[in-house]
């Protein structure tokens, strides 16, 4: 977080001396391996171990299970941090933890969080969320994966597709339904699979216009057969599950475009200052500047809506129009501002060996996953229009 800013007030000594921990490990750790995590599409296993014991995972998890036990904000310090430096790891770690990971703690028993929950925590094992098919991503209701009862056992049968860390997981949520009717929240059901199960395979991973630390595939399930015991939570109440946290998921999704912003400023302005043209820095020209305005205010507003939120998400507080608000408006700012990045460096913004290229691309992304603009701006007018008649 750059010096001044007003949302420094927001956190605590505690959580902005574990900020500077963070930034040193991005810069010293995972810098270094971006140019090559980007050019292979993997993701280096020790680098996970090394977050582990760092205590970059499990932040906001319980002491018991490997966790730090800190707040929601330790998780967002750890996204910003990382998506300033590579966001398509951030993207992947994010998935391990806020999707797989965090549903693991919040459903699973004590079996499960032992077995799955804790060497995730660890950075031993990586973990997986799948959720969209190939009909539609964001009509997860609608989902034709179905689970069967044979006896005490479950079989599922179906596909998934663009499950970030599908081609690497370890262990991989599925979401089947399992009673009822396409768009009833009644009748879906996780189920925790691990590689190698039989009748469980993983794609190659696809090649995108960005986040390409991140693997990105297809998950595909014939007969896949589980036992009970590989149920999270309770039959039939995934899709509650799944609505139930999808405020929180977007709230974090904040900190992630925010690095990304954050990072192009970074580039920026020592740019500007050393790129003179027609005689004089750049940075004395009012168009240049303007563009630098932009993104400073972008980044500001974004992160005080972001650590405002997390603390009431933290108190159980209801945040669903909030958290489309701040999706919206900070997935949409960070590719503005990628974008100017690019058009402030000209043509050494269209190569690759300079960052800004690199999140031109990555921004993108966080205009369509975890819930596409226009879904988000269908909640906002929806809520909105609801706080208006409960008046």
């Amino acid at each position: 977080m750059s010096s001044g800013s007003s949302a420094l007030s927001l956190l605590t000594e505690e959580e902005l001396a574990f900020q500077s921990v963070v930034r040193r490990f991005m810069q010293d750790e995972v810098a270094p391996l971006t140019p090559q995590m980007e050019a292979t599409g993997e993701l280096p296993r020790e680098l996970f171990r090394k977050m582990g014991e760092l205590g970059l995972l499990g932040t906001f998890f319980p002491e018991e299970y490997g966790g730090s036990g800190a707040s929601l904000a330790t998780r967002a310090i750890v996204s910003e941090e990382m998506a300033r430096v590579n966001p398509g790891l951030d993207i992947s770690v994010f998935a391990d933890i806020v999707l797989f990971a965090r549903a693991i703690n919040n459903h699973g028993t004590e079996a499960q969080k032992q077995k799955y929950l804790v060497p995730v925590l660890r950075g031993e094992r990586i973990g997986s969320m799948a959720i969209t098919e190939p009909a539609g991503g964001s009509d997860a209701l609608s989902a034709r994966t179905f689970a069967r009862k044979e006896g005490s056992d479950w079989v599922i049968s179906g596909s998934k597709t663009f499950i970030t860390n599908a081609p690497v997981a370890d262990f991989i949520l599925v979401i089947a339904r399992t009673s009822g009717q396409a768009r009833q929240i009644n009748g879906g059901t996780w189920f925790i699979l691990e590689r190698g199960m039989p009748g469980l395979e993983t794609g190659k991973p696809f090649q995108k216009l960005g986040m390409k630390s991140s693997p990105t595939g297809e998950v595909f399930l014939s007969d896949v057969r589980v036992p009970s015991s590989q149920v999270l939570g309770e039959i039939d109440k995934g899709f509650y599950y799944l609505m139930e946290s999808l405020d929180t998921e977007r709230v974090l999704e904040g900190a992630s475009t925010l690095g990304i912003a954050q990072g192009c400023l970074d580039a920026v302005v020592p740019y500007v200052q050393q790129r003179a043209v027609f005689g004089k820095p750049i940075a004395q020209y009012q168009l240049i500047q303007e563009k630098i305005a932009a993104m400073a205010v972008g980044i500001e507003m974004t992160r005080t809506m972001l650590y405002r939120l997390l603390r009431a998400v933290d108190q159980g507080e209801k945040v669903t129009r909030e958290a489309a608000i701040l999706k919206l408006y900070s997935s949409q700012m960070a590719v503005q501002a990628a974008s100017d990045a690019v058009q402030i460096f000209g043509g050494y913004g269209y190569m690759e060996e300079y960052p800004v290229a690199r999140l031109y691309r990555d921004a993108k992304h966080h205009e369509i996953g975890a819930g596409t603009s226009e879904i988000m701006k269908i909640i906002i007018s929806r809520e909105t229009l609801k706080s208006f008649s409960q008046r």
